[in-house]
C-alpha cells in the first residue's frame, strides 16, 4: 500500500478562524502486487481443489487392491498309494477301495484346499502346515507390467473342421485356413482365424501365401453368417480367381494394412508381450473377504470311517465359493517405466501364478526346470484336445523354475518364487503404428498338471490333463484418448515425446492422455481415489480354474440355485 500524492490532513480550526472541523474518510489505493513468503506463515490463502488437482495429475504412483473370485470346477480324479494323499481325498469310489487289498491306491479328487488361495490346513504326516504362510502355499500373486516384446514365440493353431495345423512364428501373424464359397455367382473365399483379426471392411491383408499369384487383398465382408463370427472370420472377393482353385484346408498367416498406399507404415506388426515382475511374494496380503462368498455352491460330503484307509470319519470339500481380498503394500511407482511399445504406461497387472507347495502338481518334464505349460484361446478345441498341451513340449514353457523336496522318501515338485525384475511371457498382440494402437489377439493361459509319480489321474489316454486358468488380469491406470492428434513443432506446441513421426504424412501422430479422473462419453479413463499421495485402484478379479478338456461349442450350467438362510 503506497501513497503517490503526499496527502496531508489538517483540522478546520487550524485552517483560519472560525472554521469548523469535520470527519473526514480518504480512500488508499492498493498498488501492491507481490509480498514476501515468510516460512511457517500459515496465513497464506490456497485453493484447495487447484492444488488437489495438481498433485493428483503429477503423481505417479499407487497402491493395488481388490477382490478375487476363486471359481472352480474340480473334475479331474485320479489315484495314489501315497499314504497321507489317499488319507485326504474326496473320495470317488470308497466301497471298492474300501475292499481291495492293503496298500492298493486309492480313487479320488484333491480337496478343495489344493486349489484356494487361503489354505485351512496342511495334510497330516506330510510336510508341517504353518498358519501365518497359508497364503504361499497354492498360489504367487505378483505386480507386473508389460514392459518389452518377443518375436520369437513358436505357436500353433488346430482347425477342427479341416483337421489341419498351422505352426508359426508369432512375427508372421494372425493365423487362419481357408474355406471357399459361391455366393451368387461370386467366388468368396473365407479365412477362419486364430484369435480376434481385427479388420473392418475395406482394409487389406497381406498373406504369407499366394492366391493367383496375388497376397495381398482388399476385406470385402466379415464373418460367416453365424453369431460372433464377425471377429475370426473374414472373406475376399476376386473376379480373376475361381473359387475352385482355393482348395479348403489351405493354411497361413496375414498382417493387417489399413492403407495400401502406405502401407509401410500402416502394416501391424505381432508379438508376444513380455511381463517384468515390480513385487516380491511377502508383499501381497490375502484375506478371506469377511463373510462373502459366490454364488456358485460348496460341495461337501461325509466320508464314512468305515470306507476310508485309516478308518478315520471327515468331512471332504471338492469345491468352495470363496472369494478373498488382496492389496499389496509396497507403492508402485510408474514415473519413468515405459510399456512394451515406448509409451507411458497405461495398464498394470495382477499375475497369479501356481505355487502347489503340497507337491501334487508341477511334475517337470525330463530333461526341463519348468512345468507350467502356456498357450493362447486358439489352443482349446471344441471335439477334442490339442496337442500343443503335451506336457513334454519344450515349446509351451515359460520362465518359471521348479523345486523339490523329498517328503516320506518320495519327490514332490513346487514352483519357484519369482522376484522383482524377473520376466514372464503374456498375451499374442497387434500393434499398428499409424493407428498408435495396441490390440489382444489371443489371451495367454497357464496349465498345471499332476504330480503323475504320485497321484496318477484318470484322463483319457492320450488326452493333455491338467487346469488352466488366466494369468495376467489388467488394471487400467491410465488411458490414451479415442482420438489421433496430427502435428508438426511449428505449428504445435507440447508435442508429447513419445509421439511418433510419420515420413509418409511428415508430421507427427499421437494419441493424448487423458488427465486421472477424465472419462469420456465413451466411458475412456480413469477415475480412481487419491489421497495421501497415491492412486488406490481397485481392481475384481473373476479367476476361473478348469479342466483343458471343456467343450467350447456347448453351454454348461454352472451357477447352482442360490442357497439362502433365516438372514436372507
Amino acid at each position: 500500500m503506497g501513497n503517490e500524492n503526499d496527502i496531508r490532513i489538517v483540522l478546520g480550526s487550524k485552517r483560519f478562524a472560525g472554521n469548523t472541523n469535520k470527519d473526514v474518510s480518504i480512500q488508499l489505493p492498493l498498488v501492491g502486487n507481490r509480498r514476501t513468503a515468510v516460512e511457517g506463515d500459515r496465513s497464506v490463502i490456497v485453493d484447495a481443489e487447484e492444488r488437489f488437482n495438481l498433485e493428483r495429475q503429477t503423481n505417479q504412483v499407487f497402491r493395488i487392491s481388490g477382490k478375487i473370485t476363486n471359481v472352480f470346477n474340480n473334475t479331474l480324479s485320479g489315484k495314489t498309494t501315497y499314504t497321507p494323499y489317499k488319507e485326504n481325498l474326496y473320495y470317488t469310489n470308497p466301497v471298492n477301495n474300501a475292499l481291495s487289498l492293503p496298500g492298493s491306491p486309492w480313487e479320488g479328487i484333491p480337496q478343495f484346499d489344493e486349489f484356494t488361495f487361503l489354505r485351512n490346513a496342511g495334510i497330516t504326516n506330510h510336510i508341517t502346515y504353518v498358519p501365518k504362510s497359508a497364503k504361499t502355499y497354492n498360489w504367487m500373486m505378483y505386480v507386473t507390467y508389460p514392459f518389452s516384446s518377443t518375436t520369437a514365440q513358436t505357436m500353433s493353431y488346430t482347425n477342427e473342421n479341416f483337421n489341419v495345423t498351422n505352426i508359426f512364428n508369432v512375427d508372421q501373424g494372425v493365423p487362419f485356413v481357408i474355406d471357399n464359397r459361391v455366393v451368387n455367382g461370386r467366388s468368396l473365399v473365407l479365412f477362419y482365424c486364430g484369435g480376434n483379426h481385427n479388420l473392418q471392411i475395406d482394409d487389406y491383408v497381406e498373406l504369407n501365401i499366394n492366391i493367383n499369384n496375388k497376397n495381398i487383398f482388399q476385406v470385402y465382408d466379415l464373418g460367416d453368417g453365424s453369431y460372433g463370427s464377425e471377429k475370426n472370420v473374414f472373406v475376399i472377393y476376386d473376379m480373376k480367381f475361381p473359387v475352385n482353385d482355393i482348395l479348403p484346408g489351405t493354411f497361413g498367416n496375414f498382417k493387417r494394412i489399413t492403407d495400401l498406399k502406405n502401407s509401410g507404415e500402416t502394416k501391424s506388426k505381432y508379438y508376444v508381450r513380455l511381463h517384468k515382475i515390480l513385487t516380491n511374494p511377502e508383499e501381497c496380503n490375502i484375506t478371506k473377504a469377511g463373510f462373502e462368498n459366490s454364488i456358485f455352491s460348496t460341495k461337501r460330503k461325509l466320508e464314512y470311517s468305515a470306507i476310508t484307509p485309516n478308518q478315520v470319519q471327515r468331512i471332504s470339500t471338492k469345491e468352495n465359493g470363496q472369494n478373498f481380498s488382496y492389496n499389496f503394500v509396497k507403492d508402485i511407482d510408474i514415473s519413468g517405466l515405459k510399456d512394451n511399445n515406448g509409451k507411458p504406461l497405461t495398464q498394470l497387472f495382477v499375475s497369479v501364478i501356481n505355487r502347489g507347495y503340497y507337491g501334487w502338481f508341477n511334475q517337470p518334464p525330463v530333461g526341463q526346470n519348468t512345468a507350467i505349460d502356456i498357450g493362447w484361446g486358439f489352443n482349446f478345441l471344441k471335439n477334442t484336445y490339442d496337442s500343443w498341451w503335451d506336457h513334454t513340449s519344450i515349446s509351451n514353457k515359460d520362465n518359471i523354475p521348479v523345486n523339490s523336496y523329498l517328503a516320506n522318501g518320495q519327490t514332490f515338485y513346487y514352483n519357484e518364487f519369482l522376484n522383482v525384475g524377473d520376466v514372464i511371457k503374456g498375451d499374442f498382440c497387434e500393434y499398428n503404428l499409424y493407428e498408435q494402437k495396441e490390440y489382444v489377439i489371443s489371451e495367454m493361459f497357464h496349465k498345471y498338471s499332476y504330480n503323475y509319480n504320485i497321484f496318477y489321474d484318470n484322463s483319457p489316454i492320450n488326452e493333455p490333463s491338467g487346469y488352466l486358468y488366466k494369468p495376467h488380469n489388467s488394471i487400467q491406470i491410465r488411458a490414451f484418448s479415442d482420438y489421433l492428434e496430427f502435428g508438426n513443432t511449428e505449428e504445435v506446441d507440447n508435442i508429447p515425446n513419445y509421439a511418433w513421426y510419420s515420413q509418409f504424412e511428415e508430421t507427427f501422430i499421437w494419441r493424448d492422455l487423458y488427465e486421472y479422473g477424465f472419462v469420456d462419453g465413451d466411458n475412456i479413463g480413469v477415475n480412481y481415489p487419491f489421497t495421501n499421495g497415491r492412486h488406490y485402484p481397485f481392481q475384481s478379479i473373476f479367476f476361473l480354474q478348469y479342466p483343458i478338456n471343456r467343450s467350447t461349442s456347448v453351454t454348461t450350467t454352472l451357477i447352482n440355485r442360490v442357497t439362502t438362510d433365516n438372514c436372507e
